[in-house]
């Protein structure tokens, strides 16, 4: 089980309503159109960007970057909340409508 690692700057938590809220206040607005294929491309290159540091440890044997894992998880996490925006979905019913699938999927716990 991987356990999270607190930043030294956590004071306060955040629930996913605020967090889409307030990542909305830096959104570009678009048409629909264009609001998902720029939520689409940007979830690409996130994700690339996270798998590009993942490939410099386990292949090029460097240490993990921690510090910028986390913030291309929160790059990723951003596109998310720009992508339920244009879909008009909120990441608190995803996140909630997940966790329930995962419940059905794997009951007690995960096992292969």
């Amino acid at each position: 089980m991987v356990q999270a690692i607190p930043s030294t700057t956590e004071s306060s938590s955040m629930n996913f309503y605020d967090y889409q809220a307030l990542a909305n206040r830096t959104a570009k607005e678009l048409n629909f159109k264009d609001g998902l294929t720029h939520a689409a491309l940007g979830l690409t290159g996130e994700a690339g960007e996270f798998s590009d540091a993942t490939k410099k440890h386990i292949i090029y044997g460097q240490n993990v970057d921690f510090a910028n894992l986390r913030e291309e998880i929160g790059d990723i996490l951003w596109y998310c909340a720009y992508a339920a925006n244009v879909l008009g979905f909120s990441l608190e019913t995803i996140a909630r409508l997940n966790i329930e699938k995962l419940a059905k999927r794997y009951p007690g716990e995960y096992s292969d």
